[in-house]
C-alpha cells in the first residue's frame, strides 16, 4: 500500500525566518499589558481629601483597565477603556516612563549607600505629572471637556500608580473629574529600571516592593558636592503663627489626627502629632494614624549656609538648619538640603507660599507635582539637588518615620534677600516648620 503522507522540507535559510518571524510576535505580544484598574467610591475612601473640591460632576466608577503599549524608543502609550462601550476612551501617546523610574544618578553610584538611599527614596516620594490637552485623545461619548490627565507613581511601593483626569467645572475651574489606582507591570518595570540605572533590579527589588526601613548610616555629602565657603546665616522661626490654610493645606486639613485643633505651627512638633496613613493602593486613611517624631524639629538652633560646588560641577547653595529636640533638650536633627537651583524659587508673599517650590527627600528627586514640560526641561540627570534628614553623628534618618516630606521655598515679597524656608509634613497634610533665612546683604 502506497504511503500518502507528505514530507516537508525547509531550507535552513526559511526556518531562521520562521525562527525570527516567531519571536518578533512573542516580543510584539510582550509589548502590550492590559491592566485592570482600581475605583474607590466615597464610602470605601470617606477620606479623600478631594471631596469637597472636586468637579461636580466627579465620577467614581469609569474605566475598567489601561492598556500600556511600548512603541519603541522608550515611549509608551496609555489607553483607558471604560466600562461601556459607547462611553468616551481617551488615550494618553507616546509617555516616557524612564523619567518616572526611581534613579540614581551617576554620581552617586559609586557609593553603594547613596545609591540605595536614592533609589528607596524616589520610589517613597510622589511624582504626578500633568498632560495638558494637547497630548492626549478624548473619543466617544462626553458632555464635559477633559482639560488634564495625570500619571503618578504614589509615594509607596513599587508597581503602585494613579491616574487622575481633570474636567472644567461650572465656574470655570480645573477640578478632579475621576481618580483610578493601578499596579504597573512587575515584568515591565524591572525591565525599565534596569535600562534606567544599569544596576540589577533583584538588588533593590525587596526594599522597594516592601516598606522595608533603610539602616541608618553615614551619608557621605562629598559624593554630591565641594564646600567653597560657609558662614553661619541669621533666620527668624515663625512656628508661633498659623500657616496659609489654602490649596493642598486647606483639603488636608481634615487629615491631621492629632491634634484636633491648630492655631500655629508650634502645635504640631511634638511626638504625639499623628496623620492620615497613605495605605495601599495609594489612599489616605485616618483609621491608621501615622505617628511622627516632630520633637526633633522643635527649636531651631542655627542656620549654616556653604556656596558648594554640586556633582554637575556647577555653582549652588546648601542649607544646614540644624534643630534641638523640644522633648529632651538634647537631641540633635540636622536638615541638610542642598544643590538648590535659586532660578526655580519664585517670589511670593507669605498668603500664596503654598505655591512655593517644593520638593521631596533624596537625590535628584522631581517634584510631587509637575507639569510634563517642566518635567522634560528639568530630567533627572541634570539634577544636582538632595536633601536629608541626619542625626548628630550625620547618619541618615527616615524623614517619613521622623513626620516631613521636604522643603517648600520661596523669596520673601518684600525683601529678596530673605529665603522663606517651610518644612512639609508627612504627605504634606500641613507646614511643620517656618523660618526666615537671611541669604544674602550680610
Amino acid at each position: 500500500m502506497e504511503n500518502n503522507k507528505t514530507v516537508l522540507r525547509f531550507h535552513p535559510s526559511c526556518v531562521l525566518f520562521l525562527l525570527i518571524v516567531f519571536t518578533l510576535s512573542c516580543q510584539k505580544s510582550q509589548d502590550r499589558y492590559t491592566v485592570p484598574l482600581t475605583e474607590m467610591t466615597d464610602a470605601q475612601y470617606p477620606d479623600n481629601p478631594n471631596l469637597e473640591s472636586r468637579h461636580g460632576q466627579a465620577q467614581q466608577k469609569l474605566f475598567k483597565n489601561v492598556t500600556i503599549t511600548n512603541r519603541g524608543n522608550d515611549l509608551f502609550d496609555f489607553d483607558l477603556c471604560a466600562h461601556q462601550d459607547s462611553l468616551c476612551h481617551v488615550s494618553l501617546p507616546n509617555v516616557p516612563v524612564l523619567e518616572m523610574m526611581p534613579t540614581a544618578p551617576k554620581w552617586i553610584k559609586t557609593d553603594d549607600y547613596l545609591t540605595y538611599i536614592g533609589l528607596i527614596n524616589q520610589e517613597w516620594n510622589r511624582q504626578q505629572v500633568q498632560f495638558k490637552p494637547s497630548m492626549f485623545k478624548v473619543s466617544g461619548k462626553t458632555d464635559l471637556q477633559i482639560t488634564r490627565v495625570d500619571l503618578a507613581r504614589n509615594c509607596l511601593n513599587a508597581y503602585l500608580w494613579e491616574i487622575l483626569m481633570y474636567a472644567k467645572d461650572r465656574d470655570g475651574k480645573d477640578k478632579l473629574y475621576w481618580q483610578c489606582w493601578f499596579n504597573f507591570p512587575k515584568e515591565l518595570y524591572a525591565d525599565l529600571f534596569e535600562k534606567r540605572n544599569q544596576l540589577h533590579y533583584e538588588t533593590y527589588r525587596k526594599p522597594l516592593e516592601n516598606w522595608i526601613d533603610p539602616a541608618s548610616k553615614p551619608i557621605d555629602l562629598s559624593k554630591l558636592r565641594q564646600v567653597k565657603a560657609e558662614s553661619e546665616a541669621t533666620f527668624e522661626a515663625q512656628n508661633n503663627e498659623m500657616y496659609p490654610l489654602k490649596s493642598e493645606r486647606e483639603r488636608k486639613r481634615k487629615n491631621i489626627v492629632c491634634p484636633k485643633t491648630v492655631a500655629k505651627i508650634n502645635d504640631l512638633l511634638a511626638d504625639s502629632t499623628t496623620f492620615a496613613t497613605f495605605s495601599i493602593p495609594g489612599y489616605y486613611n485616618t483609621k491608621d494614624p501615622r505617628k511622627t517624631e516632630l520633637s526633633r524639629l522643635g527649636m531651631l538652633q542655627k542656620v549654616n549656609k556653604r556656596q558648594i560646588i554640586n556633582a554637575l560641577n556647577k555653582s549652588s547653595m546648601e542649607l544646614e538648619l540644624i534643630f534641638l529636640s523640644n522633648k529632651d533638650q538634647k537631641t540633635i536633627t540636622k536638615l541638610v538640603v542642598g544643590g538648590l537651583d535659586m532660578d526655580l524659587i519664585p517670589t511670593l508673599a507669605v498668603a500664596d507660599a503654598n505655591d512655593g517650590w517644593q520638593t521631596s527627600m533624596g537625590i535628584s528627586n522631581h517634584s510631587f507635582y509637575e507639569t510634563f514640560d517642566f518635567q522634560q526641561a528639568h530630567l533627572t540627570r541634570d539634577n544636582g539637588f538632595y536633601a536629608f534628614l541626619l542625626d548628630d553623628k550625620n547618619n541618615w534618618l527616615d524623614s517619613h518615620k521622623v513626620g516631613i516630606d521636604g522643603p517648600l521655598l520661596h523669596f520673601d515679597a518684600q525683601d529678596p534677600a530673605k529665603l522663606h524656608f517651610w518644612i512639609l509634613a508627612f504627605e504634606r497634610h500641613a507646614f511643620v516648620g517656618h523660618y526666615v533665612i537671611k541669604i544674602s546683604g550680610q
